[in-house]
C-alpha cells in the first residue's frame, strides 16, 4: 500500500488541489451563482490538462516497464527466469523492479511491501561493480556482481518512449548473486588443515640438570617427553624428538589457533615440572605460520625460536610474513651461555678485529653509561691488540658527559663524533654495535649503512625486538646478562693480553654495570659479580664510579617532584612530566627507579615530552610485572617499545598528553587481562 502512495503521490496532490479550488470557488461566489458557473469550466479545463499530463507521465512509465518486461520476454526472459543464479533488477532508489524465480526462492519474492534491496544487503550498489563483493544472508555467503543492462529501442514508439524514461527517470542495475558458501567452507577447511612446523626447546637444559642425579635426570626427561606426547596427541600432530632438549612438531593451522586462544598453555604446563624446590622446566617455542611451503615454515620456526631465546626464553614466538607475535615470558630468563661459548665468541671477535684497518664502536642514541662505557672499554681493550679503535658517540646528545670528559686527556682520542668516524671509515673497517641491536636506535644510522654486513659485530643484552639488525657477521646477544658492559668484560678476559685495561678504562665498564643493575640490586647474577670483581682487579675505584652518578640539587628536586606527583593505577605508579628541561630523560628514568620503593607498587612508569606531540615512557618493575610486554603493546610501531622484563621504554607520536596517558592505561589493562585469561 505504501508503494501505491509513493508511485501516485503527484496525482493525489493534484486531485486534492483541484478539490480545494472547487471549494474555494464555491465559497467566493456563493452569492453570485453566475460567476461560479462561469469560472467552473475554466477550473475544469485546467484540472483536466493537469490530470492529463500526469496520466501521460504515468503511461510513459508503464510503457517503460512494459517495454522492459517485453524486452526481457522477447530475448532473454526465458533465459533469465531459468538462470541458475538469483538475478534482480534494481533501480537507483534500491527498489527491486524485477527478479527471477531463483532470487525469489533464495531471498524473498518482492511485493508492494517488501521490494527493496535493503532486505538483502545495505552495501552501496557501486561496491558490486567489477569483481563483485561478498555478502552474508541467513548463514550463507554470496558474491554479488553488478551489471548495467543496455536496452535498445526498436521501431515501436512505446519502446522509444520507454528508453527515454529509462534515461530520464531511473537507472536500472542488474545484480547477480553467486552462492559461494560451499567454496568458502572448503577454503576455510583448506586454511585450517594447512600444516606448519613448530620447534620446541627446553631452556637451559644442561645447566638445569647439571647437578642432578642420574635418576632425577631420567625422571625430568620422562616428564617432559610425556607432557609433549600427551599434549600433541590431542592435536593430531607429528612429534619428533631431535635431541635431549629439542623437538620438532608438524601441526595443522587449526590446532595452532587453539593454542593461541589458550595463550599457549603448554608453557604453563611445562613450568609445573619441578627439578628442585625452586627450579622449574621452561620451554621456548618457535612456530612458522603463513609460509607457502613446509621448508619455509621450518625456516620461519627456526627464526621464531631464535627470537624467543633471544628474548629470554619461557615464551612462544610465532613468525608470519608480516612479523613476530609473542606469548608467555612469565619468568625471568636464566643465563644460557657457558664460559666455553664466551671464549669461542671472544676468539671470533678477536679474529675479525685483527683483519680490520680500524674499529669503530657505536651504541644507541643518547648514550648512557652502559652504552658509552662499554664502547670506551672495548675500544681501549682492542687497542691493546695493536688495532686502532674508537668509541663513536654524539658528544652533544648523550647522558654520559662526565664519563667522556675523563678521557679527554688521552693523547689519541678515544671518543669521537660520528661525523669524524665517517671521514675515516673504509670498506675494511669494522663496526661494533653495543647495547642495542635495533637499527632505528643507533647513534648514527649513516655510519651503519656504510659498513659491510660481514664487518658488523653486535654485542647486546636486550631481548630481541622488531627492527633488529639481521645480517651482522657476528651476533653476541645474552638477554640474561645485566648489561652490555658485563658481556664485554667477560669477552676481553679471553683477548690474551694482561693487563687488558687501565684503571680508568675499567671504571667505564663498571659504571655501565652499576647503572643497569641499580647498584647491583636488579638483574645481578653470579656472572655480574664476577665481572665486577675482574674490573676491581684491573684497578677500578668504586668511589670514583659512584661520583659519575652525582647530580645537581635542581635535578634532585625535580626527581623528588616527579616521585611525589605519582598516582597509583592497578599497583602501578604513574607520573607525568609536562615540560622539557635539561636531562629530562635521565631524571625521569631515575624517578621511575625511585617509585619502585613505594609500598604496594609492582611497576612504575614516567611519561615526558620529546618534541612535537611526542612522548617517551620509562618503565621499571621488580619482576612481578613484565614491563617489556607493556611497552611493546604501547608503541605506535613494533620497534617503538621494548627492553627488558624489569626495565623498558616506549615512544608515542602525534598525541596529546591525555591521549598518551590513556594509551598507557589501556596497555596496563591489556597486560592484566592477558594474565587473567591464563
Amino acid at each position: 500500500m505504501k508503494n501505491f502512495y509513493k508511485s501516485n503521490t503527484l496525482l493525489i496532490l493534484v486531485g486534492a488541489l483541484v478539490a480545494c479550488l472547487l471549494v474555494l470557488d464555491g465559497m467566493l461566489f456563493a452569492d453570485e451563482p453566475y460567476l461560479f458557473w462561469g469560472t467552473l469550466p475554466l477550473l475544469v479545463l485546467v484540472s483536466g490538462l493537469a490530470i492529463g499530463k500526469l496520466i501521460q507521465i504515468r503511461r510513459n512509465e508503464y510503457s517503460y516497464f512494459e517495454q522492459l518486461n517485453g524486452t526481457i520476454d522477447s530475448s532473454n526472459r526465458v533465459a533469465l527466469c531459468s538462470f541458475p543464479l538469483p538475478v534482480a533488477l534494481v533501480n537507483e532508489s534500491r527498489l527491486i523492479v524485477w527478479s527471477n524465480e531463483s532470487f525469489n526462492s533464495s531471498f524473498f519474492k518482492p511485493d508492494e511491501d517488501d521490494n527493496t534491496l535493503d532486505f538483502v544487503t545495505d552495501e552501496p550498489m557501486e561496491m558490486f561493480i567489477g569483481e563483485g563483493r561478498e555478502i552474508e544472508y541467513e548463514g550463507r555467503t554470496y558474491r554479488v556482481y553488478a551489471r548495467v543492462p543496455q536496452f535498445t529501442p526498436d521501431e515501436n514508439e512505446n519502446a522509444r518512449k520507454g528508453v527515454e524514461v529509462l534515461e530520464s527517470i531511473n537507472q536500472i542495475t542488474m545484480l547477480f548473486f553467486e552462492d559461494i558458501t560451499d567454496f568458502k567452507s572448503l577454503q576455510e577447511e583448506h586454511r585450517k588443515s594447512r600444516p606448519m612446523v613448530m620447534i620446541l626447546m627446553v631452556d637451559n637444559y644442561e645447566e638445569l640438570l647439571n647437578d642432578s642425579k642420574e635418576s632425577e635426570k631420567a625422571y625430568v626427561t620422562i616428564q617432559i617427553d610425556r607432557l609433549l606426547e600427551e599434549y600433541f596427541s590431542e592435536k593430531k600432530a607429528v612429534l619428533q624428538k631431535l635431541s635431549a632438549d629439542r623437538f620438532l612438531v608438524v601441526i595443522e593451522e587449526r590446532y595452532v589457533m587453539d593454542m593461541v586462544h589458550d595463550k599457549i598453555r603448554l608453557l604453563d604446563l611445562a613450568r609445573e615440572i619441578k627439578v628442585t624446590d625452586r627450579t622449574s622446566v621452561t620451554l621456548s617455542i618457535g612456530i612458522g605460520r603463513t609460509a607457502p611451503t613446509l621448508a619455509e615454515s621450518e625456516d620461519y620456526a627456526r627464526q621464531a625460536l631464535s627470537m624467543a631465546l633471544g628474548r629470554g626464553g619461557d615464551q612462544c614466538a610465532i613468525k608470519t610474513e608480516s612479523g613476530f607475535h609473542f606469548y608467555g615470558a612469565v619468568t625471568q630468563g636464566t643465563g644460557r651461555y657457558s664460559k666455553v661459548k664466551t671464549r669461542i665468541m671472544a676468539d671470533d671477535i678477536k679474529m675479525v678485529v685483527r683483519t680490520a684497518d680500524n674499529v669503530y664502536i657505536m651504541g644507541h642514541s643518547y648514550g648512557d653509561f652502559d652504552s658509552v662505557g662499554t664502547a670506551i672499554g672495548l675500544a681501549c681493550a682492542i687497542r691493546k691488540l695493536g688495532v686502532t679503535a674508537y668509541a663513536v658517540v654524539n658528544k652533544e646528545l648523550n647522558a654520559s658527559k662526565q664519563l667522556i670528559e675523563r678521557f679527554d686527556s688521552y693523547e689519541t682520542p678515544v671518543v669521537i663524533n660520528p661525523d669524524v668516524a665517517k671521514l675515516g671509515f673504509t670498506k675494511n673497517s669494522l663496526l661494533i654495535i653495543v647495547d642495542t641491536h635495533i637499527i632505528k636506535k643507533l647513534d648514527d644510522k649513516e655510519l651503519f649503512a656504510m659498513a659491510d654486513p660481514d664487518h658488523i659485530v653486535v654485542i647486546d643484552h636486550h631481548r630481541l625486538s622488531a627492527g633488529a639488525i639481521e645480517d651482522a657477521g657476528i651476533m653476541w646477544q645474552d638477554p640474561n646478562a645485566s648489561s652490555s658492559a658485563e658481556l664485554v668484560t667477560e669477552l676481553i678476559q679471553y683477548f690474551g693480553v694482561n693487563p687488558i685495561l687501565a684503571p680508568l678504562e675499567a671504571e667505564a665498564l663498571l659504571a655501565g654495570i652499576t647503572l643497569d643493575t641499580k647498584d647491583f640490586v636488579m638483574r645481578a647474577g653470579v656472572s655480574t659479580f664476577e665481572a665486577a670483581a675482574f674490573l676491581k682487579k684491573m684497578g677500578a675505584d668504586t668511589v670514583s664510579v659512584k661520583s659519575l652518578f652525582a647530580t645537581t640539587m635542581q635535578s634532585k628536586s625535580r626527581k623528588a617532584e616527579i616521585v611525589a606527583s605519582a598516582e597509583i593505577y592497578r599497583s602501578c605508579a604513574i607520573s607525568v612530566v609536562d615540560e622539557v628541561f635539561p636531562d629530562v630523560r635521565v631524571i625521569c628514568s631515575q624517578a621511575a627507579d625511585e617509585m619502585l620503593y613505594i609500598s604496594g607498587v609492582d611497576a612504575s612508569f614516567t611519561m615526558y615530552p620529546t618534541g612535537d606531540n611526542g612522548w617517551s615512557f620509562s618503565a621499571r618493575s621488580l619482576g612481578k610485572i613484565n614491563v617489556q610486554l607493556v611497552m611493546e603493546s604501547l608503541g605506535n610501531k613494533k620497534d617503538d617499545g621494548g627492553g627488558h622484563q624489569t626495565m623498558a621504554g616506549a615512544q608515542l607520536y602525534e598525541l596529546t598528553a591525555s591521549e598518551a596517558i590513556q594509551k598507557l592505561y589501556e596497555a596496563i589493562d591489556g597486560y592484566y587481562d592477558n594474565l587473567s585469561q591464563k
